[in-house]
Parts: C-alpha cells; structure tokens; sequence
C-alpha cells in the first residue's frame, strides 16, 4: 500500500496524522515513542488551513462515532489542498466538503479483516477550521502518551468514597 500512495502522490507534500510509523512524508502521532515529526492529536491538528497537498488518515481505531470521524475528516480537509486519504477497515462515506474520487477495498492478509483505501479530493472549505465540539480524540483515554516521561497522577477512591 504503501508504494501505491507514493506513486500516486510522488512529489506532493503528504502528512501522515495518525503517522509516527509512516516511512515517507511528514509523520505527525500523539505516541511519542514512535518519534514523529510532530507530537499531536489527530483531531486537533496544529497545522494551518491548505499547508499539505496531501493528508493521509490510519487511524488505529476500529470504531467511530459519527461526530469523531464527521471532525477527524473536516481537521483533514482543512490542512489538505487536494487529497485526503482514508485507509482503515471501516468505509466511509464523503463528508465535510470532500468527494469520493477512487476506493478500493484490500486484503492486507488471509483471514484477515479487509482495509478500506479511499481516495477524496477536497472540493469546499469553510471560513474556518470546524471541530464539532470534539475537544481531544479518543487516544487520550492511553494515559501514558498524555504526559511524558511519566504517566498522569490518577487517584482511586477508595470503597468508602472519600479521596486519598
């Protein structure tokens, strides 16, 4: 697959935003131990409107919301000036000012789940970045990529009810 987005999108600026393990492209990931370019959430990205040709999504997620992917899709538009590329197993229709242009569906291996490769062009934008509430994406429920080198302080209460 691999091979097939760069063919496709050779000498065009790319941005990986679920990326850290990507090999080619601008690599951004909330994991900082996959060493990415860029230390980010994918639903909040910190890129400005039209600043790569080409956005691609691998979302490691198997569901979403309508409201998480309705806003991951719109931050993706946003950044991208041609192209958003969604390559997960679940099909996703056009949504925020995109439009199917080519899909395929790929078998990664036997007896495997299908992935879903589908290519959008960014056809409308709006005056500004929409995020439809969406305050951070559902990797921040992994405490350890919330603060490093260290995990956040979490507190149990104990049976009785009061707080430690």
């Amino acid at each position: 697959m691999r091979r097939r987005l760069e063919e496709d999108f050779k000498g065009k600026k790319v941005l990986h935003l679920f990326g850290g393990l990507a090999t080619f492209g601008t690599r951004m990931d909330i994991d900082p131990r996959t060493c990415p370019h860029v230390i980010a959430d994918a639903w909040l990205p910190p890129f400005a409107r039209d600043s790569f040709d080409v956005v691609i999504l691998d979302p490691p997620y198997i569901h979403f919301n309508a409201l998480l992917k309705t806003a991951l899709f719109r931050a993706a538009g946003w950044i991208a000036r041609e192209h958003v590329v969604w390559f997960t197993n679940v099909w996703a229709s056009q949504s925020g000012g995109l439009k199917t242009e080519r899909a395929w569906l790929v078998r990664v291996g036997d007896a495997c789940h299908v992935r879903c490769l589908q290519y959008f062009r960014v056809m409308s934008k709006p005056e500004t970045p929409w995020r439809g509430g969406v305050k951070r994406g559902p990797a921040v429920k992994y405490n350890r990529w919330l603060a490093q080198p260290q995990a956040l302080p979490l507190w149990t209460v104990p049976k009785d009810g009061a707080s430690q």
